[in-house]
């Protein structure tokens, strides 16, 4: 078989339209989906007065090839800057899973490396997992890149926090799409309730 002949499956799914115009309207109600949680966590007292040096306007991006699946991912509240990171990132990867991210780097890390020391057993209990990559932007949940928290020692953990970047991320099923605004408002509410309300010093 030539490389660019067809299989009668993939044949089957070139000539129907209908798969690719229902994967847009899929991605079109992701960017309605995290408009509406852009704007209940805007609207949460502790994540919309989340006083953060460098903040950026919210952004919603796609991509079609995150490990070959189409992606979409809001940023908010976000702070991306040459010296320092820090993002809440809610991510959708299609046919997988969302993912709730937070991720620190430079000046930011810094400023919060106190408060996660201490919060390993607390962030532990609340089931979130904790990156032990060396790439900061991989967002799956394969062994080498995120291991629960609960799984981690507190010496691993201080370990963890001395590197580059840290990220924290919880992942939530796509069949439970009407819970993923309350759950990633909540989520994020306490976990910048945590930190303290403040990125800046």
């Amino acid at each position: 078989m030539q490389a660019y002949e067809l299989t009668a499956d993939e044949l089957a799914l070139a000539a129907d339209a209908e798969i690719i115009l229902t994967k847009n309207r899929v991605i079109g109600k992701v960017f309605a989906l995290f408009g509406a949680l852009q704007r209940a966590m805007e609207a949460d007292a502790v994540i919309g007065g989340y006083g953060m040096e460098g903040a950026q306007p919210p952004k919603i991006s796609r991509g079609e090839q995150y490990q070959g699946l189409p992606y979409v991912m809001l940023d908010y509240p976000r702070a991306f800057g040459r010296e320092s990171i820090f993002a809440c990132r809610t991510f959708f990867w299609w046919g997988r899973y969302f993912s709730l991210t937070l991720h620190l780097a430079g000046g930011a890390l810094e400023r919060h490396r106190g408060a996660l020391t201490g919060m390993h057993e607390r962030l532990a209990s609340a089931g979130w997992y904790v990156c032990v990559n060396d790439d900061p932007w991989q967002h799956h949940f394969g062994e080498d890149n995120y291991r629960a928290a609960a799984s981690v020692s507190q010496t691993e953990w201080e370990e963890l926090l001395r590197k580059p970047f840290f990220k924290l991320a919880k992942q939530c099923k796509l069949r439970d799409w009407e819970k993923i605004m309350p759950v990633a408002a909540a989520s994020y509410a306490s976990l910048l309730g945590w930190l303290g309300g403040s990125s800046v010093r």
